[in-house]
């Protein structure tokens, strides 16, 4: 019976240390290594869908130049707009960081507009699941035809492949995160996608 609670225990904190790796470790280096592949022009226009992992929103704008521009999509929380707004004042990047209230189906910004349209652990999320393909379309419409999408996000992103390819996405790559996006174990983990029409 010992042996057995042994076993469970050091299952259970295996669990969460990989749980906590990914939320403080994991996910910045990941994004570290989205952005230095991406390798953004200066004068850039970024959405960011979601604003679910604190820093990117500022991390990019502090990447940018004017007219350059990152525009932040809350999804319903008002303390991420005052705590993002805050870090805009503090960053001093008011001149490259914007922040609006909207619904991935539904985004409130132009069509047509974003060289990069980025995702941080937000679509999954969009209920019910169908809803998710609407989200892909909006996400499609505000980008400029030779724009960048990257999702990175757990769960299945092949769902979204085949809607992409029918919204002219010729180029659509998933990438694992291997550890370092474990939720917890290999069952709920981090994937890249990246699509270019």
């Amino acid at each position: 019976m010992k042996i057995l609670l042994t076993i469970i225990v050091i299952l259970i904190l295996l669990v969460i240390g990989t749980y906590c790796n990914t939320l403080f470790r994991g996910r910045p280096l990941i994004w570290k290594q989205v952005l230095s592949q991406l390798m953004m022009p200066t004068d850039s226009q970024v959405a960011i869908l979601g604003l679910n992992y604190a820093g990117l929103f500022i991390d990019i704008a502090k990447m940018l130049k004017a007219p350059g521009k990152v525009t932040g999509v809350n999804i319903g929380n008002d303390n991420v707009i005052k705590q993002e707004q805050q870090r805009i004042k503090d960053h001093q990047v008011a001149d490259r960081a914007k922040l609006v209230d909207g619904s991935l189906v539904n985004l409130p910004l132009e069509s047509r507009h974003y060289d990069y349209v980025l995702s941080a652990f937000t679509f999954h999320s969009v209920s019910p699941a169908i809803n998710r393909g609407r989200a892909i379309q909006e996400a499609a419409r505000v980008m400029k035809p030779e724009g960048t999408l990257v999702i990175v996000d757990f769960g299945d992103l092949q769902q979204y492949r085949p809607l992409l390819h029918r919204l002219g996405f010729q180029n659509v790559r998933i990438i694992p995160t291997g550890m370092d996006g474990w939720w917890g174990g290999p069952w709920l983990k981090t994937g890249i996608l990246v699509a270019k029409r």
